[in-house]
């Protein structure tokens, strides 16, 4: 049975946009944005990387459903946590006079 690989051109075109998208996120954290515009577009552009290095380099692009599955199912699970937690965070001062904060 062949098996599927990813040609060598494939993993240069994306170290490239990995290095690529590092000069962006440098550049980012030299720009006058404001409030958490920083925060966001620094996120939006860890995501993408962190997408490509999942997809190409640790092959989840051609694995079974099962590797998806467990990818879906830890995001799911990472997601969860950090609204929780952000939830707590950015809820703490709505109650005054609370004792303890």
């Amino acid at each position: 049975m062949p098996e599927h690989t990813i040609a060598p051109r494939t993993y240069i075109v994306v170290c490239v946009l990995l290095v690529l998208l590092t000069f962006a996120t440098v550049g980012i954290s030299f720009a006058h944005l404001s409030g958490l515009m920083h925060i966001v577009a620094g996120l939006i552009i860890a995501v993408c990387k962190a997408s490509l290095v999942v997809l190409f380099f640790m092959h989840a692009l051609l694995s079974p459903r099962l590797t998806w599955l467990v990818i879906l199912v830890a995001c799911f699970w990472l997601g969860l946590l950090f609204v929780l937690t952000l939830s707590d965070y950015f809820s703490r001062g709505m109650v005054p006079f609370m004792p303890g904060h």
